[in-house]
């Protein structure tokens, strides 16, 4: 083995336990953000299904809430915190840059949409309470 390629193999050994620390480092920090940043299981969920492919329609309904417009809020403000990135195939939607399984944290289970209430079952028929 040449000098050179002896050389290049130690520089690359080295940049692996470089990132391998690196990357240790920074998913205990990114935990402790996440932590701090998503209080709510809503919050979470809406982060988890944050994968560049959903709209916000599509993660407002998932994660049940109100309305599309509180995904996209949540989406702008994590965007300035660094926690989601613009989508690379879907533009004006953003993905996580990580899932929170990936720093230790647990992904709150999603309850059931509200449907349309179109869709809803009539309410039951009133009876007159008897005399």
């Amino acid at each position: 083995m040449s000098e050179e390629l002896k050389t290049l193999k130690n520089i690359e050994h080295k940049l692996d336990q470089l990132l391998k620390w690196t990357k240790f480092a920074g998913m205990q920090q990114l935990r402790t953000i996440l932590t701090q940043n998503l209080q709510r299981d809503v919050e979470m969920l809406i982060y988890e299904l944050s994968d560049g492919e959903h709209t916000t329609r599509e993660i407002a309904r998932l994660a049940n809430v109100g309305s599309n417009a509180t995904v996209a809020s949540y989406w702008k403000t994590w965007s300035k915190l660094g926690i989601v990135e613009p989508s690379q195939n879907r533009k004006g939607r953003f993905r996580r840059i990580c899932s929170l399984e990936e720093v230790g944290l647990t992904v709150p289970p999603m309850t059931q949409p509200s449907t349309p209430s179109t869709e809803r079952e009539q309410p039951e028929e009133e009876v007159p309470d008897e005399q």
